[in-house]
């Protein structure tokens, strides 16, 4: 790399002690806790590592598995992490430490929309009131607002390439650099090139 974009690499780092991968095939998210552990998203799960690359906790099953992205948030005195999970066609939160789920969120029928074939969440995040935004990238390409309890709010946007459309809702976050915050979404295949998108909440 160059300039602030540089990085080291640091081999070894996560495998378990007999070489192996803790991870094997992922298509997901990394996200670090207040103590510096690093959580990885993998087809089968999350694996929790510690700063310098041990792993010290593996959340399996049917919850976990196939996160696409993942946020951490620190709630009072608890870290939760939200998931959207594209194969499971659903958003999730639980526990950082213990992995308990705390909340799901299916596709909102109570949107009014039609129940689609396909339901596949790429992308999450929570604004400060607590509002959770969850695209839906890899099918409607709507974003969907769920307030924090998981009742559905609003949803916005549709397939295509105009201003308030997105061709692949890939990537979704919150920039708080902003007053107010701004959601910023990355449309992947958007024509005739992807683009980043900043809308207000």
């Amino acid at each position: 790399g160059c300039v602030i974009m540089t990085f080291d690499t640091f081999p070894g780092w996560g495998l378990r002690p007999d070489g192996s991968s803790a991870l094997g095939a992922t298509h997901g998210s990394v996200v670090i806790d207040k103590e510096g552990n690093v959580y990885t998203s993998a087809n089968k799960g999350v694996v929790v590592f510690t700063p310098d690359g041990k792993v010290i906790r593996e959340y399996l099953g049917a919850d976990y598995t196939n996160i696409h992205d993942m946020e951490i948030r620190d709630e009072g005195d608890v870290e939760y992490i939200y998931g959207a999970r594209n194969a499971a066609g659903e958003g999730i939160t639980f526990k950082a430490q213990g992995g308990e789920v705390v909340l799901k969120l299916p596709f909102p029928e109570a949107s009014g929309l039609a129940k689609p074939k396909r339901f596949s969440p790429t992308a999450i995040t929570v604004a400060p009131s607590g509002n959770i935004y969850l695209s839906d990238g890899y099918a409607s390409n709507r974003i969907f607002v769920f307030d924090p309890d998981g009742k559905y709010l609003m949803h916005f946007g549709e397939k295509g390439n105009d201003m308030k459309q997105f061709n692949t809702a890939h990537g979704m976050t919150l920039d708080t650099r902003y007053t107010p915050a701004r959601l910023l979404i990355c449309d992947r295949n958007h024509q005739p090139k992807g683009r980043l998108l900043h809308y207000d909440l």
